[in-house]
This record gives structure tokens, sequence and C-alpha cells, in this order.
């Protein structure tokens, strides 16, 4: 909480740090629980359907989607699936060494070092799912867990 209070008094990004196009896909880079690698959403495969999944530690929302993504990735292994953190590099590294996401080709994990997810989608709460269309526009946001069926669904779309 101490953490999402003070990402909230950070000034919204610097225009030039923005999509000119407001419904493409933001240029987020994320840093792995290692604390060196990082990814950008600039690096995502492209001509997929991307999804933004913005978690929070110790959220069993949060924990209970995952894990049903887990169990259900074959319907979901044709995306480009980005868990992005709200929390700490420590608990980026617990996540993956809990459910090991990035076994899975299509996912990366990791914090948004500079809040760029927070500042641009003004994430409140978790979890909070984002989808883009394999063009990188943006589909549709969703507060709240959705099910498996939903998330395909909006996808397919």
């Amino acid at each position: 909480m101490f953490a999402l209070g003070l990402a909230s008094c950070i000034s919204a990004p610097h225009a030039d740090d923005m999509p000119k196009d407001p419904k493409a896909l933001p240029p987020i880079v994320l840093l792995k629980g290692d604390t060196v690698s990082k990814f950008s959403t600039d690096s995502l495969a492209k001509g997929r359907a991307t999804l933004l999944y913005y978690y929070g530690p110790g959220c069993l929302p949060c924990d209970t989607f995952t894990q049903k993504m887990i169990a259900a990735m074959d319907t979901l292994k044709d995306i480009n699936l980005l868990f992005i953190s709200a929390g700490s590099f420590h608990d980026v590294k617990l996540y993956q060494e809990r459910y090991n996401v990035e076994k899975f080709p299509n996912v990366k994990l990791g914090l948004d070092y500079n809040n760029t997810f927070f500042r641009y989608y003004g994430g409140q709460a978790y979890p909070l799912l984002v989808f883009y269309d394999k063009n990188r526009q943006i589909k549709r946001a969703n507060l709240g867990a959705l099910s498996l069926d939903t998330v395909r669904a909006i996808i397919d779309k």
C-alpha cells in the first residue's frame, strides 16, 4: 500500500513518452526479478493480441486468476501475456518462483519500475486487465478478474 501511495504521487508521463495514438500500446519497460534484465512492450511478438495483467502482491483474486490462467495456458498460448507487478523486486521474484509463469514462451513478468502502467492506466486496484488487438490497439480494460471464457472471447472479438 505504501508503494502504491508513493506511485500515486508521481506526475503523468511526459507527452514525449506517450504514444501519439492514445489507443496504441504504450512503451512499458519491465525490470525482471533479477533486478538486471529488462523487457519492453516494444519487444513483444508482432501480429498477436496482448494482455497486460497488472497484479499486486498479496492480492488473493490475483493469485486465483493466475492459477486459472496457468491451468488453461493452452488456450492463451497465441497471445502476448505480460504480468506487471505493482510490488517490489522481491515480490516479482517470489511471484515467478511461486507460479513459474515465464516457463511459457508467450509470458513475461516484471516490475514496472518507471510506473508507466500505473500512470497511463491509473491502476487503482488489482487485478487490472488491459486487452490489445494484434495491431496493438486497445480493445478493453477491465478492473477485476474475468472468467477465462470471457478473456478468450475478448481476445477473439
